[in-house]
């Protein structure tokens, strides 16, 4: 709330300013209206009190000059009101000359009234009471015969039998000024809210802040600032070198027995450094920050999720793949991990992470197939404010701006266009990203696990991804064996999938018949383990008995089998030669005759 006091010379003010108050008034501002005139001890008395002060003459004058920083409306008197007084003078006294005497801030032409009323005019302009007595006194001296005068020369005037008329305050005046206290009450109250929700800001910061004008003296210092140091910390060559270098200066200082960062920022005002910005942080807030960021990147997700005890597997082939990288996990080069489609890339690559020196930073994960060109270059690298249509204010950072210190999965790393080929390069060989639409770099420290199921090598022959690339992201290269290269390997992720399945389906794991485990073990499993994972889940949803027989397997792969038989004649031949399925029931299937299926494994054959 703003309080306002309106200092009104006459009582007769009252009224019409009380009813101005309360058309224009709002909740913002409390006005009280006073007969006040000129240095009463009233008027000290009441100031004190009040953040806004309307006034005129003499008295706006004695708060302008006594109370400069209280926020003074003066009500301004207008010619009219001033012609107004002339004329009635004139009217009493029929003067010859008359002199209007009132405060310095009064704006009138003496040569444009003397013209319209006649008169010789004068002004004498006062600022006090002892300047209105002798401007009044020297003016009777002079010949002058009448005054024109506020309520403090009136009251001279007539202490010595002198003429006059009053300048009276007008409807226009008042209105003026009541609107000008409630426009005033709002701004103030608008930078009190400001002011408290920026000292709020400066309080609830686990840094110290402290702001220094140009001369090392102190603008501003939060509470943290002012219980964590002791005056003078500022005092020191540093803030100096910050603001005559016109560069930022980051020192490690022991303040009250724990090791500080100090940041000392200059603030620049056109193009000149007009103070210094001091941050505090000791190492306690940094560790706890530190916490609050990782509990923050778990929740977002930025966290791996597996480790190597989530892969499971007991044939030669796995274990030497999850020796490969557990080894790979110790270091910090770039792994490129190969397979066919559902070998577990994804799985090894969050592992590895898990496993490494940067378990505790940031593990990120992007499909670069899932993304046209332009969106995934301002997913990676980010973009500053304005760099496209669409950028959001103020910017945004980009993945791995985001995996800084951590790890950045990008799999499908084969579909990525060219011209985003060349600037990852430039990350691997500078360790610098640049946002779209920036000028600087950005200093990043990210490992990058790339990943892909396409002949990569091919691609490179056909100029499709760079050779440069390729060799920085192989450096350290992991193959997936295929889930039909592992073994038994099959049976035993059977048996998890079947447990973990019945669990949450709320049944009884059934048990694989010789036949069924025999059939497992022959399929070609194009799909890998994914496609292992949903033929076991379809076991529990299908089937309620204890034992799943050879004719559910096969009833299950054909309803699965329509994308796997068409995709090459390999597979066709496989399915039909390991007895998995019947020639004829499988063409039905493939939607072909038995005539087609027979040409296509012959095709095959003869490609063998």
């Amino acid at each position: 709330m703003i309080n306002a006091i309106v200092c009104i010379p006459y009582l007769e003010l009252k009224e019409p300013y009380e009813r101005c108050i309360r058309q224009y008034s709002d909740s913002d501002i409390r006005f009280d209206v006073r007969h006040i005139i000129g240095i009463r001890e009233a008027l000290e008395d009441a100031v004190e009190n009040y953040d806004i002060v309307v006034a005129r003459g003499i008295t706006a004058a004695t708060v302008a000059r006594k109370w400069p920083s209280k926020h003074l409306i003066e009500i301004e008197l207008t010619g009219y009101d001033v012609l107004n007084a002339i004329i009635a003078c004139k009217s009493r006294y029929n003067p010859k000359r008359i002199a209007i005497v009132y405060a310095e801030t009064l704006r009138c032409d003496e040569e444009m009234l003397s013209y319209l009323t006649g008169i010789d005019i004068v002004v004498r302009k006062i600022s006090n009471e002892i300047d209105t007595e002798s401007a009044i006194m020297d003016s009777v001296s002079s010949g002058i015969d009448a005054f024109v005068c506020g309520r403090t020369g009136a009251a001279i005037c007539d202490a010595n039998g002198l003429h006059y008329a009053s300048v009276e305050v007008g409807k226009e005046a008042i209105e003026r000024s009541v609107i000008d206290a409630v426009t005033a009450a709002k701004t103030m109250e608008y930078e009190r809210s400001k002011s408290v929700l920026i000292r709020q800001l400066l309080d609830d910061n686990a840094d110290g802040e402290i702001a220094l004008d140009a001369d090392g003296n102190i603008i501003e210092e939060n509470s943290i600032a002012s219980t964590l140091i002791g005056p003078g910390l500022w005092n020191i060559p540093e803030w100096k070198e910050a603001l005559k270098g016109h560069a930022a200066i980051e020192k490690v200082k022991i303040i009250n027995n724990l090791p500080c960062i100090v940041r000392y920022i200059p603030v620049f005002h056109n193009d000149k450094a007009i103070g210094v910005n001091i941050i505090i942080q000791n190492s306690e807030s940094l560790r706890e920050s530190d916490s609050k960021i990782r509990r923050g990147l778990k929740d977002r997700g930025l966290v791996a999720r597996y480790s190597f005890d989530d892969i499971i597997g007991e044939s030669r082939k796995f274990r030497d793949m999850v020796d490969k990288a557990r080894r790979f996990s110790l270091v910090q080069s770039s792994i490129l991990i190969t397979g066919e489609t559902g070998t577990g890339k994804e799985l090894f690559a969050h592992s590895i992470h898990a496993a490494s020196p940067r378990a505790s930073e940031p593990f990120v994960a992007v499909n670069c197939a899932a993304l046209p060109g332009n969106l995934l270059e301002s997913e990676l690298f980010g973009y500053v404010e304005g760099a496209f249509s669409g950028a959001v204010r103020g910017g945004k950072a980009g993945l791995f701006e985001i995996a800084d210190r951590g790890t950045i999965f990008l799999d499908e790393i084969g579909e990525i266009p060219l011209d985003v080929q060349s600037k990852l390069l430039r990350v691997l060989q500078e360790k610098e990203i640049r946002r779209l639409g920036d000028t600087r770099m950005r200093h990043v420290d990210v490992r990058i696990i790339a990943a892909t199921n396409v002949d990569i090598r091919k691609k490179v022959r056909d100029g499709a991804f760079r050779s440069d690339l390729y060799y920085r992201l192989s450096i350290l290269d992991l193959q997936l064996a295929p889930l039909r290269e592992r073994g038994n390997d099959i049976l035993l992720l059977s048996d998890v999938f079947l447990s973990r399945y019945a669990e949450k389906e709320g049944r009884r794991k059934p048990s694989l018949s010789s036949e069924a485990e025999e059939l497992l073990l022959s399929y070609p499993w194009p799909g890998n383990i994914r496609e292992l994972r949903n033929i076991c889940e379809k076991i529990i949803v299908l089937f309620d008995g204890d034992i799943i027989s050879g004719d559910d397997i096969r009833s299950i792969i054909i309803v699965d089998d329509g994308s796997i038989g068409a995709s090459s004649d390999i597979s066709i031949e496989s399915l039909a030669l390991s007895g998995i399925v019947k020639k004829g029931a499988l063409a039905k299937e493939l939607g072909m005759s038995r005539t087609t299926l027979w040409r296509k494994l012959k095709v095959s054959n003869m490609k063998q």
